[in-house]
């Protein structure tokens, strides 16, 4: 594995078990969003139930990862006087075979302190990605791609 995979990973892990989510899964509104198989594949889970097997890290954003975090930030965000601390959001976007995408699930963790101003930022910010659907590339041919990032809002 990429030092890059061990460093998703490691944050991604260590997430789940500082905030001691349901046997280590990362709960959202529908559910479980997804199942580690191992090293690099998981099961995503859709909102409507539906499990597809996917490998991770065969799909990256054009300008990089840093660009991204940076045109949602510059275009979606905006100030929320109610939120006074910062906190991580986990995003979890699932592609098909001609990179369309077919759903955004977003994330706060631990799920049990998620304030109402944490989900509508978090709208705003899959309205954002949504916006980035011709700026995909992919490494390899799947039926099923999955994009995983988190970053920290100010």
């Amino acid at each position: 594995m990429s030092k890059k995979g061990y460093l998703f990973s490691l944050i991604l892990f260590w997430s789940i078990s500082v905030f001691g989510q349901k046997n280590n899964y990362i709960y959202d509104n529908y559910g479980p969003i997804y199942t580690l198989m191992n090293d690099s594949i998981i099961v995503y889970n859709t909102k409507k139930g539906k499990q597809i097997e996917a490998t991770l890290n065969q799909i990256y954003f054009k300008a990089g990862e840093d660009k991204l975090k940076e045109f949602l930030i510059n275009n979606y965000y905006k100030s929320n006087h109610y939120d006074d601390y910062s906190y991580r959001v986990f995003f979890f976007i699932l592609f098909n075979s001609k990179l369309k995408i077919k759903e955004i699930r977003g994330v706060v963790l631990p799920t049990n302190n998620f304030a109402e101003s944490q989900k509508e930022r978090i709208k705003m910010f899959i309205k954002g990605l949504k916006k980035t659907k011709s700026k995909w590339v992919k490494k390899t041919k799947q039926k099923w791609y999955v994009y995983c990032f988190s970053f920290v809002t100010d």
